[in-house]
């Protein structure tokens, strides 16, 4: 995990898009307060992989400028990020669900 001194504004403001803030927002809003670190826990860790992603991207589209293609091997990779992506996104929804039937 990051050493960063994290709270919940900054938390919110490092993830990069408005449904994602709004989620994070309702879940540290209606949770008991004895579970709120293992959900900051994995919100800081969900920011962090976010952001070890970044250096890879940029690799890439470095790459894909120079060669007008993706890095040999790339696809499978590539699949295997896909799937992970929408895993991913299947559990901001079903977390996002549930929020909207809490309320």
């Amino acid at each position: 995990m990051s050493s960063r001194a994290w709270t919940i504004d900054s938390i919110s403001h490092a993830l990069p898009h408005p449904e994602l803030r709004a989620t994070f927002q309702r879940e540290v809003s209606f949770t008991e307060v004895s579970k709120l670190p293992a959900i900051l826990d994995r919100w800081v860790r969900f920011i962090t992989d976010i952001e070890a992603g970044r250096d890879e991207l940029e690799r890439v589209r470095s790459y894909v400028h120079e060669h007008g293609r993706l890095p040999d091997g790339y696809d499978q990779e590539t699949r295997e990020s896909i799937s992970q992506y929408e895993e991913l996104k299947a559990r901001i929804e079903a977390q996002r669900r549930q929020g909207h039937n809490a309320a």
